[in-house]
């Protein structure tokens, strides 16, 4: 290393820490070096920093070319312009997903800071979709290789929501935005309202390696999904899923100031259960730079 930071591992599998020395900010480490970190393990935990909700922000703006907007327009907005989200308010267990992955916008970088953790419990896990992958069961693997998922939020995206997820509300800007997304239908009523659905692997490629993984919000959406031909995923699929999942998870035991940095598109997240209603994890999602 550059002895701007050290490394640790996160877990005997997964995922990589790296650790201020108290020699440099978090804005001086060394770009290439930390995507060459992040390409390798997937998932990269910076400790030790002291960062602020600003040094979280200004982190994510260096390793992004765009930020998203989630989905989800019931979380409390952080910053002025609503990219930093607290995440989901409720304490309850959540299980793997990657974020947004039910959409064609799907961002690259799913990240997360810490204001302060739960007293007890509140990890977010993080689960590498490629191991998972390799345990899954034989006949659920095989379906998924064979069939992919439809996707459909079970309401309609209101004109301000458009704005807010697609940068506009205007009809001819989103069409000819919806023209480049591969396997996504469309309509609108007449209040302007749209309904859209989607259609993806549930075992895309994952980036910067030859494999496949597990990477999908199958497990933890509230968007509705069924096979491409509108046939229901048989239930062992999701049990399937959960033990695969399970066995590669990593907790990330949150320490003030923590930010991590996940390929959302090879790692799934996830959080255990929690009762501390003071806890407050804040989140963005981003497509990298590199």
């Amino acid at each position: 290393m550059t002895g701007l930071f050290s490394v640790a591992h996160l877990s005997q599998h997964h995922g990589l820490i790296i650790e201020g020395t108290g020699v440099s900010a978090l804005g001086e480490l060394p770009h290439d070096e930390v995507v060459d970190l992040f390409v390798r393990h997937g998932t990269l935990l910076f400790r030790g920093f002291d960062a602020t909700a600003d040094d979280f922000r200004e982190l994510v703006q260096r390793f992004s070319e765009k930020l998203y907007f989630h989905q989800n327009p019931n979380r409390q907005t952080i910053s002025d312009d609503g990219a930093v989200l607290l995440v989901d308010a409720h304490r309850n267990p959540i299980p793997a997903h990657s974020e947004m992955s039910y959409c064609p916008l799907h961002p690259g970088l799913q990240w997360f800071y810490c204001v302060r953790p739960a007293s007890s419990g509140g990890a977010t896990t993080v689960y590498d979709g490629v191991q998972a992958l390799e345990l899954l069961g034989a006949e659920t693997r095989r379906l998924f290789e064979e069939r992919r998922l439809t996707w459909r939020l079970p309401f309609p995206t209101g004109p301000e929501h458009q704005e807010r997820v697609f940068g506009t509300r205007d009809r001819t800007e989103l069409e000819k935005l919806f023209a480049e997304y591969r396997d996504f239908e469309y309509r609108f009523d007449d209040e302007g309202n749209l309904d859209w659905s989607y259609t993806v692997s549930a075992i895309p490629q994952a980036p910067y390696t030859d494999s496949r993984t597990l990477c999908n919000s199958y497990l933890g959406s509230g968007a509705v999904v069924a096979f491409e031909d509108g046939s229901p995923v048989p239930q062992h699929c999701r049990w399937d899923a959960l033990d695969a999942t399970e066995q590669v998870a990593v907790d990330i035991e949150w320490q003030p100031g923590d930010i991590a940095m996940i390929d959302n598109k090879r790692v799934m997240h996830g959080r255990r259960a929690f009762e501390d209603p003071e806890r407050r994890v804040a989140a963005m999602l981003s497509m990298p730079n590199f």
